[in-house]
C-alpha cells in the first residue's frame, strides 16, 4: 500500500482548536445581547405559582390553614403552616422564606395595571405583611394578586402579574407584552 493510496481518517489538533476558537468568538459577541431579565422573571413567576399552588395543596392534605406572607423588603414569599388556625405563628408550626428569584422584585415596572391597584393587593395582614391564606378546602382567603418585574427596571415589557381566585385558590399568570396583558397559564 502506498502513502498516496492511504485515506485521511479524522481532525488534526489544528483543525479542532480553529474550530473552537471560532465557536468561542461567535459566543463573545452573541451572550452580551442575550436579555436575561425575561427570563428570570418568567422563572421566578412559574415558581411563585408552583408555591402557592404547593400552598393550596397542603392546605387540603393536612386540613390546616396555610397562610402565605409577601416580604417586599426581602423580596420574598413566607409560607407558615397553621396547624391551629389560629393566623399565629405558634412554635412548633412550620415556616419557610422563599425567595423571588435572582434581580425580581414585587412591582409592575410602569406597565398598566392588570387587574389590581397595588404591587400586592391583599388586604388581611400578619406581622404587618399582606397575607393570603390557603383554607382546608383549597379556596383561598380572598381574590387578589401581585406583580413581578426585574429590578432596577423601568421596562413595561418585564411586567407580569399573578392572580389568585377565592373561590378555588387557583393562581394564574400573566405577561404585559408592551400594549396587553396576556395570559400564560
Amino acid at each position: 500500500m502506498t502513502h498516496a493510496s492511504l485515506r485521511r481518517q479524522g481532525f488534526t489538533l489544528i483543525e479542532i482548536l480553529m474550530v473552537v476558537v471560532l465557536i468561542g468568538l461567535m459566543a463573545a459577541f452573541a451572550i452580551p445581547k442575550i436579555d436575561f431579565r425575561d427570563f428570570r422573571v418568567n422563572g421566578s413567576v412559574r415558581s411563585m405559582c408552583n408555591l402557592l399552588d404547593q400552598a393550596e395543596r397542603e392546605a387540603i392534605k393536612n386540613q390546616a390553614n396555610v397562610n402565605v406572607l409577601f416580604d417586599q423588603t426581602h423580596n420574598a414569599l413566607i409560607v407558615h403552616d397553621d396547624d391551629n388556625n389560629n393566623n399565629v405563628e405558634d412554635a412548633g408550626e412550620r415556616v419557610r422564606s422563599y425567595p423571588l428569584g435572582e434581580q425580581v422584585v414585587f412591582g409592575n415596572s410602569g406597565a398598566p395595571l392588570h387587574t389590581y391597584a397595588a404591587p400586592i393587593s391583599f388586604t388581611r395582614r400578619m406581622n404587618s405583611m399582606p397575607e393570603l391564606i390557603y383554607r382546608r378546602d383549597g379556596s383561598a382567603s380572598e381574590n387578589g394578586g401581585f406583580y413581578l418585574t426585574a429590578q432596577g427596571t423601568a421596562v413595561a415589557k418585564d411586567a407580569r402579574a399573578i392572580e389568585v381566585q377565592k373561590a378555588d385558590g387557583r393562581a394564574s399568570w400573566y405577561q404585559y407584552t408592551g400594549s396587553a396583558w396576556v395570559k400564560k397559564f
